[in-house]
């Protein structure tokens, strides 16, 4: 056994085994209507939570969130099933997290059309942290399922999962994705919908891994080989092509830092003697926004835009957002 397997499974008094791992991770098994009922309602539930947490720009209701999300159950039912080639729990886990990432992105665009006074979008930390995954993401995405893979295997550390629901984003961020949509900017649904591929990509990669260190495909005596064999296959496929567009966006990250930065010491000598202050300096989607708040009519702006094109190419457009509402693209 390698050492990974003996720190997975140090005994039959910690590891749960893999009928136990079955009916916590399928919901077909045992009893299939009071499972599923919970799933759907918990899922609701943080959908809703989520969605107003991140319109409102409250942590406090993301966080809460992701705790009662219920996303990772199909996630790393899809893991197992493909370490013991179980076909139909395949399928039917994957049914499960297709309903449940459409459920969630319908309700964040609903909440989205339905609310009014919002904070604007490009300066709504919930939704700017959330648009634009790095290879960065992934890392910290790959820990969080061996984190989370790990106290699913073992019955002695299972009160890890409420902070290891609270480090990976899967339900605020389908939350971003519906929001994002509702108000016609598909430029950042289509970031926050990477990044949750990157998310549930890489706890499928960590649970697969951890599961068959923790000795389920021994036990399972290889039900269905070729099933299990074609969906690491599939996930193997999906890591590799989502590896380009998060190695692009690292490298553009770098060069926005750079950018934002810039940006931001542009805007605070062009506020500087004045009675308005630099809220925020942000990247938001393809471009970067600035925040202003004082009294009165904000200083000439021409001024702003000569500073910031020293050092921001003209092709990278910056928003000038001023307390009263008015917005100025440069």
């Amino acid at each position: 056994m390698s050492w990974l397997g003996r720190v997975v499974n140090v005994g039959p008094e910690s590891h749960k085994s893999l009928v136990d791992m079955e009916d916590d991770l399928y919901l077909d098994l045992g009893g299939r209507r009071a499972k599923l009922t919970k799933f759907w309602m918990q899922l609701a539930l943080a959908s809703v939570i989520a969605a107003g947490g991140v319109i409102s720009n409250s942590t406090p209701a993301v966080i809460g969130a992701m705790i009662i999300a219920p996303l990772g159950t199909p996630i790393y039912g899809l893991a197992l099933g493909a370490v013991i080639g179980e076909r139909h729990e395949i399928r039917r886990s994957l049914l499960l997290l297709i309903g449940g990432i459409a459920a969630n992105i319908l309700i964040g665009v609903l909440i989205g059309l339905v609310t009014v006074n919002r904070m604007p979008l490009d300066v709504n930390p919930q939704v700017v942290g959330r648009t634009s995954a790095t290879l960065l993401d992934l890392g910290i995405a790959v820990a969080t399922g061996v984190a989370g893979s790990f106290a699913l295997s073992r019955k002695d550390v299972s009160d890890i999962l409420a902070g290891v629901a609270i480090a990976i984003s899967l339900v605020p961020v389908l939350a971003v994705v519906g929001i994002t949509l509702g108000s016609g900017r598909t430029d950042l649904a289509l970031g926050a919908f990477v990044l949750f591929l990157t998310n549930a990509a890489a706890i499928l990669v960590a649970g697969a891994v951890m599961f068959t260190a923790a000795g389920y495909k021994r036990e399972a005596h290889q039900r269905d080989a070729r099933s299990g064999r074609h969906a690491t296959i599939a996930i193997a496929i999906l890591v590799v092509v989502l590896l380009v567009p998060l190695a692009a966006a690292s490298v553009r990250t770098l060069f926005y830092e750079r950018w934002t930065n810039a940006a931001q010491v542009a805007a605070q000598d062009w506020v500087a003697g004045t009675a308005w202050h630099v809220d925020s300096v942000t990247m938001s989607g393809d471009k970067i926004v600035v925040s202003v708040i004082g009294p009165g009519t904000a200083p000439g702006i021409q001024r702003l835009e000569d500073d910031i094109r020293q050092s921001v190419p003209d092709s990278v457009p910056v928003q000038v957002i001023e307390a009263s509402g008015r917005s100025t693209t440069l």
